[in-house]
């Protein structure tokens, strides 16, 4: 078969948007308490756009659901490096967004 025929899904436009849709993620920080410790913890996770609504609803309850990726976890506040880290990685500044909520 050629290609133009295993490749003509990837041509139309409403495969494409979904397509495109898909692959886009949606970067969650999400403060904690480690109860064992009582200490102070953050996680970062990653999820498609699609999951927004349902990992709303799960974070609601306090759960990081099985879809999320955790890409970064620690105890206190993130450093600045791990900050940087996740903008070069996933562009979320997490600067801005505290700066935000302060105006």
């Amino acid at each position: 078969m050629s290609d133009d025929l295993n490749n003509i899904m990837e041509r139309l436009p409403h495969y494409r948007s979904k397509y495109d849709a898909a692959k886009k993620i949606h970067v969650y920080f999400i403060p904690g308490i480690d109860r064992q410790r009582r200490e102070k913890m953050y996680f970062y996770a990653i999820a498609s756009e699609f999951l927004h609504e349902e990992m709303m609803r799960c974070l609601k309850y306090g759960d990081i659901p099985y879809f999320a990726v955790v890409v970064e976890k620690g105890y206190g506040e993130p450093t600045q490096e791990i900050k940087d880290k996740i903008k070069a990685y996933y562009g979320f500044d997490h600067d801005y967004f505290d700066n935000k909520e302060m105006l």
